[in-house]
C-alpha cells in the first residue's frame, strides 16, 4: 500500500456530500498539558541539537569518518573471510590463543590435543563484524542529530548527492535503457553484490581446493560439483549478512548517508533474491552429486530410527534435511513476495513474509556457523521490531478523523511536545477496527514547525484497507465512538536540507504530494517567524499533478500565506495541473473555510466510555527511546551479553553437547543457539518499560493548570500553521468556490505538467541568480513525491539538461 498523505486543520463538524467529520479534544487534559505544552521548551531533539552546537566540528568529523571504516571493515570482513589472507594467515595468527596446533597430529592424537578450534571463526566475526557494528551504531548516536550532521559531514552529504544522481542517457547504445532507472548509488550497491559473490566464490573456491578431493580421489566432476555446492553456500550467508540492514527501522547505516528507509527497501529485495537464487544453487549441485552416486533418498530424505552422532548415518542426513527445509521456507517467502502478490495480496505478502524466522532457525540447525554472519544484523533488526511492537500496546489521541470529499480522509493525532519527527518522514498506523494485524505507512504532511502537539496525515482510498479507514470514520460519527488508532513512528530520512539549495523544486503528484505539503509549511513557518536568513533568497518552484480538487482546498491556507508572504511573486511560483477536467458541479462547490480555520464543531460529543475497553487509555504519541543514552545502552546490552552467551555456548565443542562427548544432541545446540537471538526482544522490551516509567513519573510531576476546552483550541488551531487568529487573514476569503480557486492558481485542467518545460524554466532561473550565499549548493534541489509516470518524465527531463546540475531527491512509496 502506497504510503498516503496529510494535511491542513481539523475540519469542523458539518457534513460534506454525505462525508463526516470525527473531532475530540485531548483526554486527561489537567493532567498531562499545562502552559509548557502550549509554548512548550525546547524537546529533547532541540536541547540534543543546543548541546552538539558547543562540541568541536573536529569530533563530529572524526566520528563520521570512524563510522565509514567500521562499515568499511564489516564489508571488508564479509567479502575477505574465505581469502588466503583470513584462512591461513590471520587463523595461524590466533591458533596460540586457543591452543590450535599449527602442525599435523598424530592420528591417535586425543581430541583435546587439538585445543579450541571452534573458537577460531566466531574470533574473526567477533573482531570484524560484531564490533565494528556495535562502533558505528555507538558513533553514530553521537552525531545523531541531522542538523549537526549535516553540517559537519557535508562531504559525506556530497558524496550522498552525488551518489542519488543518475547516469546520462545513451540511447544510441543498446541495451543502455535500463541504466536509466538506477541512480550511481544503486548501480553501485548491484555492483558490489554481484562483485562480493564473485570474489566470494573465487575465494572459497580456492579454499576448498586445498581439502577437495580426498587424498586418492580423482579430479572429476563430482568433486565440481561438491566444490559447487558448498561454494554457493558460503555466497548464501554472505548476501544474508546484508539481507537484514535495509529493512532495519532506523538504520544507522543507512541513515549517515541521509537514505530513506523506505527508498532502502529495495536493497533489502535485491539481496532476498540473491538469498534465494544462491540457496538455490547451494542445493542444486548436491541434488545432482546425489543422483549420480545413487544415493537421492538416503541423502535427502530424513530418518526416523538412526542415531544423530557425528559419526552415524543420522548426523548427514538431518543436516541435509534442515537444510532443504529452511530453503522451502525460502521459496515460500521468495514466490508470495513478487511484485504482483505484494501489490494484489499484500495481507498474503506481509503475512508470508513472517516465515524469515523458521527459515533462519533450521539454516542455523543445518549449520550451527551460519549464526555468525547472522548475530549482529539480525540482532538489530529484531531489537527494531521491538520497539515497533511496543507502540502498538498504546493508542495515541485522534484529535481529528475526517472523511473528506473524492475518497480521502485526514487524521490528526497528537504527539508529545518532548521529541518530534523531521520534514519528510513518516509513521505507520494500525487500526484495531479494521485490522488488529495490519500497519501501513503513512507519510506525515505537516510540519514540526507548526504544532508541538499534533501532527497531519492525508490520506485515500486506494485499497481495501482506506477505503475501510475512510468508512471508519463516517461509523465513528454515526456511534458517537472515539477512533482508536495505533501509531509507530518516526521513519525515513530528513528532508529538512531544502534549505541548503539556492533554488527548490517540489514536485509531487496525487496523494503522493504530502511529504512536500510539509516542505511547504516548513517553508511558511519558518518565514513566518522572520527566519530570512534561514532561507537566503531561495527560490522555490512547486509543481503539482492531482485528480482531486479536496487536495487543492487542503493546502489553500498555506498558498494564500504564501501569497500574502511574497505578494510579487519573485520567490515561490506554482505550476498546477488538475488531470481530469472538473464538472460544474465540483468547481461550484463553496470553500469550506470553517474547516480550513480549525473551527471545531458543535452539538456532537465522543461518549467518554468508548475507550473503556483498551488496555491503555489514548495518550499523546511519544517517540520511544529518544534519549541517546538509553540507545547506547540498548545497543550495548543487546550485542555484548548475546554474543558472549553464544561464545559460551559453543566453547568447548558445545555446553548442551557436554563439550563435545555427546554429539547427538547438536540439533538442539543449534536451535538454542538461534533461540538466544530472538530472545532479544526481550530485553528491548523491559529497557522501553523502564524508560517509559522514567517518562511517565517525570511528566506527572507537572502541573495542569489549563482547561481542556483551552487545550483542544489550542491543538485544533496549531494542527497548520495556516490556522490563524480570526483577525489575521491567512485564507483569502474574496475566493467564495473551488472554481474561484483553481482560477486564482492558474490550475490547469484535463493535463499533465510538461516536465521538460519546467524543468528548462528552473535550470534557466538557477543559471541566471547570482550564488552570493555563503554555503549554499550550486545544485537546483529537487524533491519528487508521486507516481513513477511522472518521476520518470521528471528524470528525462532532468537527463537532457545535465544531471550534475541538479541533486534529486526521491521518495519511495513502495514499502
Amino acid at each position: 500500500m502506497p504510503p498516503t498523505e496529510q494535511r491542513s486543520p481539523p475540519s469542523g463538524g458539518r457534513e460534506v456530500d454525505g462525508d463526516v467529520a470525527v473531532l475530540r479534544p485531548l483526554l486527561n487534559v489537567s493532567e498531562s498539558t499545562n502552559k509548557a505544552s502550549l509554548m512548550p521548551p525546547p524537546s529533547s531533539k532541540q536541547a540534543l541539537k543546543t548541546s552538539k552546537t558547543t562540541r568541536s566540528p573536529l569530533l563530529d568529523r572524526l566520528a563520521h569518518a570512524m563510522i565509514i571504516v567500521a562499515i568499511a571493515i564489516y564489508i571488508w570482513a564479509q567479502v575477505m573471510f574465505l581469502s588466503p589472507s583470513i584462512q591461513v594467515a590471520f587463523m595461524n595468527a590466533i591458533s596460540p590463543v586457543w591452543e590450535v596446533p599449527l602442525t599435523p597430529l598424530p592420528a591417535d592424537a586425543p581430541l583435546s590435543a587439538y585445543g579450541h578450534y571452534e573458537m577460531l571463526r566466531p574470533t574473526f566475526f567477533v573482531l570484524f563484524n560484531i564490533l565494528p557494528l556495535l562502533a558505528s551504531l555507538l558513533l553514530f548516536e553521537f552525531v545523531r542529530d541531522y542538523n549537526v550532521h549535516r553540517h559537519t559531514a557535508r562531504q559525506l552529504l556530497a558524496v550522498s548527492a552525488l551518489l542519488r544522481r543518475k547516469p546520462p542517457r545513451f540511447p544510441s547504445i543498446p541495451g543502455a535503457c535500463w541504466l536509466a532507472g538506477f541512480c550511481y548509488g544503486e548501480l553501485i550497491f548491484l555492483g558490489f553484490l554481484i562483485g562480493g559473490n564473485v570474489v566470494l566464490f573465487v575465494y572459497g573456491w580456492t579454499n576448498q581446493r586445498r581439502f577437495l578431493p580426498l587424498p586418492g580421489n580423482p579430479y572429476n566432476l563430482d568433486t565440481v560439483l561438491e566444490l559447487s555446492g558448498i561454494v554457493f553456500g558460503y555466497s548464501c550467508v554472505f548476501n544474508m549478512a546484508f539481507l537484514f540492514l535495509p529493512c532495519t527501522r532506523h538504520c544507522a547505516w543507512m541513515e549517515i548517508f541521509n537514505i530513506s528507509y523506505a527508498n532502502g527497501v529495495k536493497y533489502h529485495r535485491w539481496l532476498g533474491v540473491l538469498v534465494v537464487v544462491t540457496a538455490v544453487l547451494h542445493a542444486l549441485p548436491f541434488y545432482w552429486l546425489w543422483g549420480r552416486q545413487g544415493v537421492l533418498a538416503k541423502n535427502s530424505l530424513p530418518c526416523f530410527d538412526c542415531q544423530l552422532d557425528y559419526g552415524h548415518v543420522g548426523y548427514p542426513t538431518w543436516f541435509n534435511v534442515f537444510g532443504e527445509i529452511s530453503l522451502l521456507f525460502l521459496l515460500a517467502l521468495a514466490a508470495t513476495s513478487i511484485p504482483w502478490v505484494r501489490r494484489r495480496l499484500f495481507e498474503t505478502f506481509y503475512y508470508a513474509h513472517h516465515l524469515y524466522i523458521p527459515a533462519v532457525v533450521f539454516a542455523v540447525m543445518h549449520d550451527g556457523d551460519i549464526l555468525w554472519w547472522l548475530l549482529p544484523t539480525l540482532v538489530l533488526y529484531l531489537t527494531s521490531r521491538a520497539i515497533s511492537r511496543w507502540n502498538s500496546l498504546f493508542p495515541v489521541q485522534v484529535l481529528e478523523l475526517t472523511r473528506l470529499p473524492e475518497g480521502l480522509v485526514k487524521i490528526v493525532l497528537a504527539r508529545s511536545s518532548g521529541g518530534g519527527f523531521d520534514v519528510g518522514q513518516f509513521v505507520y498506523l494500525n487500526v484495531p477496527a479494521i485490522s488488529k494485524l495490519q500497519w501501513h505507512a503513512f507519510t506525515i504532511s505537516s510540519s514540526p514547525r507548526t504544532s508541538a502537539t499534533s501532527l497531519t496525515i492525508l490520506a485515500k482510498s486506494l485499497g481495501d484497507w482506506t477505503e475501510d479507514l475512510v468508512e471508519y470514520a463516517q461509523l465513528c460519527r454515526t456511534k458517537g465512538e472515539l477512533p482508536v488508532v495505533y501509531m509507530d513512528g518516526y521513519y525515513g530520512a530528513s528532508l529538512a536540507g531544502y534549505d541548503e539549495h539556492e533554488t527548490v523544486c517540489l514536485i509531487g503528484g496525487g496523494i503522493g504530494a504530502t511529504p512536500l505539503f510539509a516542505i511547504l509549511e516548513d517553508m511558511t513557518a519558518r518565514l513566518e517567524a522572520s527566519e530570512t536568513a534561514l532561507l537566503p533568497s531561495q527560490r522555490v518552484f512547486f509543481v503539482l499533478a492531482i485528480r482531486e480538487l479536496a487536495l487543492l482546498e487542503e493546502i489553500s491556507p498555506v498558498l494564500a500565506k504564501l501569497k500574502r508572504l511574497d505578494p510579487s511573486g519573485q520567490r515561490f511560483s506554482f505550476h498546477f495541473n488538475l488531470t481530469r477536467m472538473p464538472g460544474k458541479q465540483a468547481l461550484d462547490t463553496a470553500i469550506d473555510y470553517d474547516r480550513l480555520r480549525g473551527i471545531r464543531p458543535m452539538g456532537w460529543i465522543a461518549n467518554p466510555e468508548a475507550s473503556a475497553g483498551l488496555r491503555m487509555p489514548p495518550t499523546p504519541f511519544v517517540e520511544p527511546l529518544r534519549s541517546r543514552n538509553v540507545k547506547i545502552l540498548l545497543y550495548v546490552a543487546m550485542l555484548l551479553p548475546v554474543t558472549l552467551l553464544v561464545l559460551w555456548l559453543g566453547f568447548g565443542g558445545g555446553v548442551l553437547m557436554a563439550y563435545g562427548t555427546k554429539t547427538q544432541f547438536w540439533p538442539l545446540q543449534n536451535f538454542v543457539v538461534i533461540a538466544v537471538l530472538f530472545v532479544c526482544p526481550i530485553v528491548t522490551y523491559i529497557v522501553l518499560f523502564v524508560e517509559r516509567r522514567r517518562q511517565s513519573k517525570r511528566s506527572n510531576s507537572v502541573s495542569n493548570p489549563l482547561s481542556v476546552s483551552h487545550v483542544a483550541s489550542q491543538n485544533y488551531s496549531s494542527i497548520r500553521p495556516t490556522s490563524p487568529p480570526e483577525e489575521e487573514e491567512d485564507v483569502d476569503t474574496r475566493l467564495l468556490t473551488l472554481r474561484d480557486l483553481v482560477h486564482e492558481y492558474n490550475v490547469a485542467c484535463g493535463k499533465r505538467p510538461d516536465m521538460e518545460q519546467i524543468m528548462r524554466e528552473v535550470h534557466e532561473s538557477h543559471a541566471n541568480r547570482s550564488l552570493k550565499a555563503s554555503g549554499m549548493e550550486k545544485t537546483v534541489g529537487v524533491f519528487i513525491s508521486g507516481p513513477e509516470a511522472l518521476k520518470t518524465a521528471t528524470d528525462d527531463a532532468i537527463a537532457q539538461l545535465g544531471a550534475h546540475d541538479f541533486d534529486v531527491h526521491e521518495e519511495e512509496f513502495e514499502l
